[in-house]
């Protein structure tokens, strides 16, 4: 799963067209005598045929996607997610330099999870509640243990530092399924709304003698519709209720 970013395309022009229309007036300054106003006119008109031709139809220039990472708009929300995706960054260069695929699979793992997670704070702000252990300890906590990690692979001698490797090898695994079980969690709104939007769908489908039901009637009214609607909302909404206070508790 990759971050979420907004890209937009930008047309980069070319500066030789500017550069040709500089040639132009040079050329003309040395030919003729510009400083009478009927000549300064014509080189200007050539100067300005000379630009307008280069842009337009040989130096045409590019377009450029600009990708642009999306955030919250809450300043201290918004930083916490800067040095998470920088953490990350630094996870994928951690898996690459592994040696060894399980590792590497399980640091990517944690990355892929970990980019859920934080495109799912930003989406919903329902979640951003949930979240906060997850930038203000986990995230921290896992970038000190990567960058150990990183040191005692590289240089590290001695049984401590083979000792605290495998300790941290011993649980990347663990962490992997903690993130996947968080981004689940994180999944529960969405899922609420589903299921609401879903038995609505059924329900309307069934009045309306689409379903396959051949007792169901032609047509419902208009208020039967909404009542039901308003039923499923509001059980959607309790069961929503429930499962916060399931998980807090």
């Amino acid at each position: 799963m990759k971050a979420q970013r907004k890209t937009t395309v930008v047309h980069i022009k070319s500066a030789l067209p500017v550069f040709g229309a500089a040639a132009v007036v040079l050329i003309g300054a040395l030919l003729f005598p510009i400083y009478r106003f009927g000549w300064f006119a014509a080189v200007a008109v050539l100067a300005a045929g000379a630009y307008f031709f280069l842009d337009k139809l040989v130096f045409t220039g590019r377009d450029e996607e600009i990708v642009e990472e999306l955030y919250t708009g809450d300043k201290e929300l918004d930083e916490k997610i800067k040095y998470s995706r920088e953490v990350l960054e630094r996870f994928r260069e951690a898996a690459v330099q592994a040696g060894d695929d399980e590792i590497a699979g399980q640091i990517n793992r944690i990355a892929d999870s970990a980019e859920g997670i934080i495109d799912e704070v930003i989406q919903d702000k329902g979640d951003r509640g949930d979240a906060n252990t997850f930038f203000s300890y986990y995230m921290p906590t896992l970038d000190k243990l990567l960058s150990y990690y990183t040191q005692f692979a590289v240089s590290g001698k001695g049984e401590n530092a083979a000792s605290s490797k495998r300790r941290i090898e011993g649980c990347l695994s663990m962490v992997a399924d903690s993130f996947d079980k968080f981004l689940d969690k994180l999944y529960r709104n969405e899922a609420v709304e589903i299921k609401a939007s879903v038995d609505v769908l059924k329900t309307m489908l069934r009045m309306d003698g689409l379903s396959g039901k051949t007792d169901a009637p032609s047509a419902a009214p208009t208020a039967d519709i909404d009542a039901i609607t308003s039923r499923l909302q509001k059980e959607a909404e309790m069961e929503q209720k429930q499962v916060a206070q399931a998980t807090q508790g």
